[in-house]
This record gives structure tokens, C-alpha cells and sequence, in this order.
């Protein structure tokens, strides 16, 4: 095996450690799974961390009977970015992929994505990604595909990368030893937005080189955690104050603190919404900057409130 540090156009094949996060996830766990198995890229190991949950998991798992598949069970259940950082310190690649359990790959995902790599100053990649939505998938006019693209160029700062968002949890790569280095050994408790102190923290190290081509399909559909009303505006605020501990200039903290503050104004706005409070929702509104996004948020709020919330679902 040649180590990452060692890339050449040579066609290196470091080890992919796949980070793959369940709970009670048996639904569409074999199909992602399968999806790692048909890679054109053969030297990866999956990482399978269930947490806390009852389910066929372990048994969806040991049914492909593939030794690079290592299946751990946690006792209690935590919260998404300790659950990945448990997992993390599990891995024994070079480099760290994250897919989770109802998302999917194109069999060259691994084999394209490595060779960006091959630049040292490359600690994260993301790829271009494929949404499915499949809120009632009993019915063909409630499924769609929707392309998202990740960075057009390589991005070498982390403000860019950060205000200018377009990652896909399941298309990330990292370099392990970045890991190690930048990522928290006690994670903040965060469930929704982890990715996103994920790449912050990565970025600090090195700069984000993007895939510009469609490797992962990501599915949403009514049970994603991220697709539920409970407020994680506290996340936002919680990202915000840590950022202290980034040894980045004072500049680029002001910006993030900006950008990080009009996250949890958005998502209080949101769950605000969907409660049905309109009170609420317009005090987060009047809370931000005056913009064209605070305008846009008012006059959804003007419409009949099955209306804003139909919008902003």
C-alpha cells in the first residue's frame, strides 16, 4: 500500500476509511453499503458505528460477509458529530470518507476522488451530488432529482469555503492526519450541523479541492434528521462562540461570526414557521441586517400562514 504522503501520478492506492454512522437506519443501509462494495476503488475499509439502536443493522451488515466491513455498537446514544468522531478514532486510512446510511455512490467516486490528493495542500474534497426526494415515495409526484454543485475551483480560504456553503455531507473526503489534528476529541453536541464545523476546523490546515462531477446521490425523505422542525438555532449559536478556538485571523472570525449569526437567525425564523408562530418568526426577521434576505422573509410572512410554511419547507 502507498501512503497518501507518498502520491505520485503513479496511481497511488492509499486506504479509504468509510465513516458510516447508523441509527436504526436498516431502511436504506444495504443499498448504501452495497454502493461502497461496487466501487471501482478496492482498497477502503467501512467503519459501521451504530449507535444505540435495535434494528437489522448489524445483521444488514454482516450479511455481505466482506472482512473490510467493521462494525462497532455504541451503548448510549450521543450526538451525530461525537457518534463520527467515535468512529474516527476507529479508522486506520490515510484518508476519511463520510457516507451516510440512506445516501449513495457512483462506483468511481473513491477512484476519482484520491487524486486530489496528490496536492499536499489538499485536506478536504467534496464532490457534485444528485438529491432525491422522496417524502412520499408512494407517489411519482412527490419523488424528484435535484443536481447540486459543490465549489467551481479549488477554495484556499476558509471564509469563502464557509459563507459560500455547498457541501454535501456524503460527498466529503478528508485527510486523516488533518482529522486527528483539527477535529475535536469532546465534539460540541451537534446533530444538524457538524459538517459544517467538520470542514471549518479541516480548512484551518489546508484548502478545499472540489470534484466537479455528480458522485453521490443524496436522499432525503420524511425520517432525515435534518429534515425535522425542532429548532437548532442553540447549534448555530454554539458554533459561533467556538470559534475562538480557530487559529484564524480576527478578519475571517468577524466574517464567520456574521454568517453564523444569520444561520441561527434563519433557523429560528424557520421552526418559528413551521409552529405557526408569526410573532416569533418576525422578531428573528427585524434581528437581521437589513438585506434583500430580510425583505424576502417578510413578505413570505405577509402570505397566509399554509402558504410561508408550504415556502419555507
Amino acid at each position: 500500500m502507498t501512503g497518501i504522503s507518498g502520491m505520485t501520478n503513479s496511481e497511488p492506492t492509499p486506504l479509504v476509511s468509510v465513516i458510516m454512522n447508523a441509527y436504526y437506519s436498516e431502511e436504506f443501509l444495504a443499498e448504501a453499503i452495497a454502493s461502497v462494495v461496487a466501487q471501482t476503488y478496492s482498497n477502503w475499509e467501512i467503519i459501521l458505528w451504530e449507535n444505540e439502536s435495535s434494528d437489522g443493522t448489524r445483521q444488514i451488515a454482516e450479511s455481505f460477509n466482506d472482512s473490510r466491513i467493521r462494525y462497532f455498537f455504541a451503548l448510549d446514544k450521543v450526538s451525530l458529530y461525537e457518534s463520527r468522531m467515535n468512529a474516527l478514532h476507529g479508522c486506520q486510512g490515510d484518508l476519511v470518507a463520510f457516507l451516510d446510511c440512506d445516501d449513495t455512490w457512483m462506483p468511481e467516486k473513491l477512484e476519482i476522488q484520491i487524486k486530489v490528493f496528490r496536492d499536499p495542500l489538499c485536506m478536504v474534497s467534496t464532490t457534485d451530488f444528485i438529491i432525491t426526494y422522496e417524502f412520499e415515495r408512494s407517489s411519482i409526484f412527490d419523488r424528484r432529482l435535484v443536481r447540486c454543485e459543490t465549489y467551481r475551483k479549488p477554495v484556499f480560504n476558509v471564509v469563502e469555503a464557509i459563507t459560500n456553503y455547498s457541501v454535501g455531507m456524503s460527498t466529503v473526503m478528508i485527510r486523516a492526519s488533518a482529522a486527528r489534528e483539527s477535529l475535536p476529541k469532546f465534539p460540541p453536541q451537534f446533530f444538524m450541523i457538524e459538517d459544517v464545523d467538520i470542514v471549518t476546523r479541516i480548512m484551518t490546515d489546508g484548502i478545499l479541492v472540489p470534484v466537479r462531477r455528480a458522485l453521490t446521490s443524496y436522499r432525503v425523505h420524511g425520517d432525515n434528521y435534518s429534515t425535522q422542525t425542532d429548532p437548532y438555532g442553540n447549534e448555530w449559536e454554539t458554533w459561533v462562540s467556538n470559534l475562538n478556538e480557530l487559529v484564524i485571523s480576527e478578519s475571517d472570525k468577524k466574517a464567520l461570526t456574521a454568517w453564523g449569526e444569520l444561520q441561527m437567525l434563519n433557523s429560528r425564523y424557520r421552526t418559528a414557521v413551521l409552529m405557526g408562530n408569526r410573532i416569533v418568526a418576525l422578531r428573528q426577521c427585524f434581528r437581521m441586517s437589513r438585506s434583500i434576505s430580510r425583505g424576502k422573509r417578510l413578505l413570505v410572512l405577509a402570505l397566509p400562514m399554509k402558504v410561508t410554511q408550504k415556502i419555507v419547507r
